[in-house]
């Protein structure tokens, strides 16, 4: 009877909700930058309205090869919700669409055939790292060109470092090359480069890359679109065309703009369309496209009617999730589904009364019923239960995690075993006024209720939400976090190194724990170290219960019947790369 009222609860907050309007969403469904940007909280997906009977999506009108829109048939049409910050790296730390198809890096992340992530060799011909972990080096592909003509060096990659770490131009990704010997001085203007500290050129393909000490990381990190090799001759005629490194046209003007990736920056018109046209010598063959066309689209009505008649390929369900249902009843065929590297969930502040016993952590994490939201809030198809905090694909993650039972008897007896038996009153902090966020909350309020714990959901402005946190001091809040990197230390040490433990309220007083988290970015075993990892997402999350894991999302896109082969990016958000899609037409 309980669970009954609870799904009318659920279905009846939903209703509320759809009375306020639908939103849209971010165009990048993360982040990429060294602290990927965090949602304070999740949009829980709308209860669907009437649909009539399906019918195919048109097929765009096509006068010869080029379409009304002006471009030619065997061009992508996909969306972006805003226009891209830029195509520079040292200029966004979210909008990544550009680098990601227009240039490249020496490694980068796939998905192999068990479903796990790994990093294989791109830019890179081949790399090594010494025993101590603090030397990798690297030979760059032969002939491999820039756009402009120039074939890329190991020169390159030097002068890459060092104009995202010049303090003259104010980058805002500088943080995925200060562990770079000698970073930290070009950052502090002490030095102009890491030339013969940082980075030891042998000759124009070899390379060594120097740390100030062992960081296990350093592959994964390298595969972030931060890394996107820029060609020093395109970079210094940028620089001076645009004043100087801070008002640079690299990036915003594709006149100046140039990398080595698989289509090239065309045209840029602002609040209408970026123009990304096939580049023929790109070293791993050219795209089957003729190119991608990215229409900038504000609201999502517009991008589903765009959908419905053929002007867009690819429409992304995150920004319409209430048409969930709508496609997968009549495009079955036509979904592509992907799971976040990432996961929702509910913060715990140990500094704060009684969150310092196990027992009442344990039992709030027993108190969700993470099924009935995933069913309920996102059609059973566009969220998966979370019990651990890693997510599938992520080395160190455990398939075998046993499952957080959903158990409001035997959360209640762990309450009155912790001191609680009539519950207690607490607190959870939301940084919005959106009616979608406030609803998800209330839904886990009610389940607190459940077992006896009152909540209060206090509303406050984001800035207000940010500076309580970075004090250690914000009641329990609900966000989400993304990948930037295949790595597990962007899980764990992102939450729990020492500064970190604080600065995002948890206050977890297992020191222990927290100096294994620290040490074991430093391992230099890989097999030994995947290994710590997964013993201290089970110490941490599971034994200590130090936060409540709620749900991995999965995000679908619906296509048209001709896109052939769109593979969505590994860690499952928004930016894709469409190198190795392809159109019947």
């Amino acid at each position: 009877m309980k669970k009954k009222l609870l799904i009318t609860l659920l279905i009846a907050i939903f209703a509320l909700s759809l009375l306020a309007g639908c939103g849209g969403s971010s165009s990048s469904g993360g982040s990429s930058s060294s602290e990927p940007a965090e949602e304070p909280a999740e949009e829980p997906a709308e209860e669907p309205a009437e649909e009539p009977a399906a019918e195919p999506a048109a097929e765009p009108a096509a006068t010869g090869d080029v379409l009304d829109d002006g471009f030619p048939a065997n061009v992508l049409r996909v969306t972006y919700t805003a226009e891209p910050e830029s195509a520079d790296a040292a200029r966004t730390t979210a909008d990544y669409i550009l680098m990601m198809n227009c240039g490249d890096t020496l490694l980068r992340t796939e998905q192999n055939e068990a479903g796990e992530n790994v990093n294989v060799e791109a830019l890179a011909e081949s790399y090594s790292v010494s025993e101590d972990g603090l030397t990798y080096s690297f030979t760059l592909r032969e002939g491999v060109t820039f756009h402009n003509g120039e074939v890329l060096e190991s020169d390159d990659v030097l002068y890459t470092v060092d104009r995202m770490l010049d303090p003259e131009r104010a980058s805002r990704n500088s943080e995925w090359m200060d562990m770079i010997k000698g970073a930290q001085d070009v950052l502090d203007g002490k030095a102009e480069s890491v030339k013969d500290i940082g980075i030891i050129i042998k000759d124009e393909r070899n390379f060594d890359i120097i740390l100030e000490q062992a960081y296990a990381p350093f592959l994964a990190s390298i595969t972030t679109p931060a890394w996107t090799i820029v060609n020093r001759e395109a970079g210094e005629r940028a620089d001076e065309a645009g004043g100087g490194p801070e008002t640079s046209y690299f990036g915003s003007d594709p006149e100046y703009f140039t990398g080595c990736g698989p289509f090239v920056l065309k045209e840029w018109v602002l609040n209408d369309h970026v123009y990304l046209e096939t580049y023929k010598d790109y070293y791993r063959g050219a795209s089957k496209l003729d190119g991608v066309l990215i229409k900038i689209v504000g609201d999502a009505e517009t991008e589903k009617m765009m959908f419905d008649s053929g002007l867009i390929d690819i429409f992304d369900l995150d920004h319409a999730m209430d048409q969930i249902p709508f496609y997968l009843q009549s495009m079955p065929d036509n979904i592509v589904k992907k799971q976040v590297l990432g996961t929702s969930y509910l913060s715990i502040n140990e500094r704060i009364e009684p969150f310092q016993d196990v027992k009442v952590r344990q039992a709030l994490q027993m108190a969700i019923d993470r099924q009935l939201i995933c069913d309920t809030m996102y059609y059973g198809e566009a969220a998966v239960p979370a019990y651990g905090f890693f997510a599938e694909g992520l080395p160190g993650y455990d398939p075998d995690m046993p499952e957080i039972p959903y158990d409001p008897e035997g959360a209640k007896a762990l309450l009155a075993e912790a001191g609680y038996p009539d519950g207690f009153d607490m607190e959870i902090a939301e940084a919005s006024t959106s009616p979608d966020d406030l609803a998800i909350n209330e839904v886990i309020a009610n389940m607190f209720g459940a077992i006896g714990v009152n909540c209060t959901i206090t509303q406050m402005d984001s800035a207000a939400w940010y500076s309580i946190r970075s004090e250690g001091d914000l009641p329990m809040y609900r966000t989400s976090w993304t990948a930037d990197f295949n790595d597990p230390d962007n899980f764990i040490y992102v939450m729990y190194n020492p500064s970190a433990n604080v600065a995002r309220s948890w206050n977890y007083q297992n020191q222990e724990a927290i100096d294994r988290v620290v040490a074991a970015r430093y391992m230099t075993d890989p097999e030994a170290r995947v290994q710590e990892y997964t013993d201290l997402e089970k110490l941490i999350i599971r034994d200590d219960a130090a936060m409540i894991p709620l749900w991995h999302k999965v995000k679908i896109r619906v296509v048209q019947d001709r896109v052939q082969g769109f593979v969505p990016m590994w860690a499952g958000y928004g930016d894709c790369c469409f190198y190795g899609t392809s159109l019947e037409i």
